[in-house]
């Protein structure tokens, strides 16, 4: 991308704006993901053009590897409550680079003459660099540290699967969010915003990973974001997944187009000469990418949705993001209309967030209702055959209705050796099918689906009336198992609030 947009530091000038001066932001033009590009207006971007709310009064936490909290574009929005997992330094330093980096594109002050500006340029942000000293026991504490005071979580990491047990599975993960998500923000829930992951891909013509092979991303409790490319094609590294919500842009190719945002100064940052002229070392970098630069992005957006109405509770967020997407990557045969009349896409979720429109809606939004569960259980105890496409499908009627917000499944072929061999897919009342797993190539550990938490978002809407079917196909052939049984947790509210 050129950098002939750039307005040199010298030539900053003054705009009156509400009475203040305001100082135009120098690298604002670099952030195409906002609103577009001036030079190609094929680029897709979240639709930020609304001028009236800024997150105000919302404080976001980071969990991270901390945050650079004397930069020059982040320190007058740094809140109160930051924490140091490392006992020997504050844990703010030159080493926070990715922390400092989605720090930006959430908070960076606006109108400061200073770099860029964040999607909520008045918001608070706060770190926890629990990923400087990776424990579980760490990550579980700042998922609820300040639980009182934090709205929204933003958590631009995944499984570390170095651990052996799928982090999906550890328990203090689990009851953290749930704690979270129960007493955080007085009753109203923590809003946990996550990467979906960059681990797709194809190894031996087999797919990598998904979203639902995560515990982090496969639950109710979580806002998975998908990454797409400037011009709203699957970014090539993103995970797919039936409970993916939204997706924004970010860099999708090793060619294309990076997201600018604020950088730890000096040597240690991500590309310190990236802006040669004025811009050397001091603190910004164009080259950000990934899910991790996906995540901070939605988050930016939840805090402008909760300063608008801030009564809105976590799974309301949920709700509103899915219904004000827009559909990107119309072309994809993956799109489909479930049974609410939402489209919904296994590369996409409900599509590319629209913060406009996310906002607009916050701001009427009356609220959910409270939330119910209906649970129920199929003995199945059929082998599956080894390498055919027929499979073993299984149905439970379910007789109580809701309209569904999020369904759990939990799936039990613990005697199958090769779970990468499996196909799981789940059929609602409705026709509306998720993929809740496919054949894939098993890079991350060993391990089975004994009793496996799988999870869809794509029955939005879909009243849980009727039959359900769940499908296991043996792809490949060299290992067998049994499907044992299946559960499913239907959630959702007995009126129609959406």
């Amino acid at each position: 991308m050129s950098r002939l947009s750039l307005l040199p530091a010298c030539l900053v000038f003054l705009v009156s704006c509400g009475g203040s001066d305001y100082e135009i932001d120098p690298l604002a033009a670099e952030q195409w993901y906002l609103s577009g590009s001036a030079r190609d207006a094929d680029v897709v971007h979240i639709n930020l053009n609304q001028p009236w709310y800024k997150g105000r009064g919302v404080l976001v936490a980071t969990v991270d590897n901390g945050i650079d909290v004397f930069h020059e574009d982040l320190q007058a929005n740094i809140g109160k409550g930051s924490y140091s997992y490392l006992p020997e330094e504050y844990g703010f330093s030159q080493a926070a680079d990715h922390g400092t980096a989605t720090a930006g594109i959430i908070a960076a002050v606006e109108g400061n003459g200073k770099g860029i500006k964040g999607i909520a340029p008045q918001a608070r942000i706060i770190g926890f660099n629990a990923l400087r000293l990776a424990t579980v026991s760490n990550l579980a504490d700042a998922l609820v540290r300040e639980k009182e005071h934090v709205w929204i979580s933003n958590n631009s990491w995944g499984d570390i699967n170095s651990w052996g047990e799928p982090l999906a599975l550890k328990s203090l993960i689990r009851d953290a969010l749930i704690d979270g998500v129960t007493d955080g923000r007085n009753g109203r829930g923590i809003v946990y915003v996550f990467a979906a992951g960059n681990g797709d891909g194809v190894v031996n013509d087999l797919p990598i990973d998904n979203v639902n092979y995560s515990g982090l991303v496969n639950n109710r409790y979580t806002i998975p974001v998908c990454a797409i490319d400037e011009y709203g094609k699957k970014a090539v590294y993103s995970e797919k997944g039936a409970t993916l919500i939204v997706c924004v842009p970010s860099k999708g190719r090793a060619e294309g187009l990076g997201i600018t945002t604020t950088d730890v100064t000096g040597e240690d940052g991500y590309n310190p000469t990236l802006f040669p002229d004025d811009f050397e070392n001091q603190g910004y970098t164009g080259n950000f990418g990934g899910t991790s630069a996906a995540a901070p992005m939605v988050s930016g957006v939840v805090a402008l949705m909760l300063e608008a109405n801030p009564r809105l509770s976590w799974r309301d967020v949920r709700i509103i993001l899915a219904r004000s997407a827009r559909r990107n990557d119309a072309s994809d045969v993956d799109w489909i209309e479930n049974g609410a009349g939402y489209l919904v896409n296994h590369q996409y979720g409900f599509g590319l967030v629209d913060a406009d429109r996310a906002v607009q809606f916050a701001a009427e939004w009356a609220g959910v209702g409270d939330e119910k569960m209906l649970e129920y259980q199929q003995n199945v105890g059929e082998p599956i055959p080894d390498g055919k496409n027929d499979g073993v499908q299984s149905e439970i009627f379910v007789d109580g209705d809701l309209y569904i917000e999020f369904v759990d499944i939990f799936f039990d072929a613990s005697d199958h050796p090769n779970l990468g061999d499996l196909d799981i897919v789940l059929t609602s009342p409705e026709g509306t099918e998720s993929v809740l797993a496919e054949q894939h190539n098993e890079m991350f550990g060993v391990f089975q689906y004994n009793n496996w938490r799988f999870g869809t978002m794509r029955h939005l809407g879909e009243r849980s009336r009727g039959e359900w079917q769940l499908k296991a196909v043996d792809r490949a052939e060299g290992g067998s198992g049994t499907f044992i049984k299946w559960q499913i947790k239907l959630y959702g509210t007995r009126k129609n609030h959406q």
